[in-house]
């Protein structure tokens, strides 16, 4: 399998989107200690990886 062509499609904003809402997501509890912090760090973190992978699978054109 060619990987240069593979990687080439993929798009650099959405990979970056995934895995900052992935970091997000599992690095709350040591970044903050308020439970209402952590759970809106956790739900930005869903969103970013969401947005994250619709750019990815195309449901966002041009990104």
């Amino acid at each position: 399998m060619n990987w240069q062509k593979s990687l080439s499609r993929l798009s650099i904003p959405g990979l970056v989107l995934l895995v900052l809402g992935a970091v997000v997501c599992t690095q709350a509890n040591k970044l903050l200690k308020s439970e209402r912090l952590i759970l809106a760090a956790r739900i930005a973190g869903i969103v970013l990886a969401l947005a994250g992978t619709m750019i990815l699978l195309d449901f966002i054109p041009g990104l």
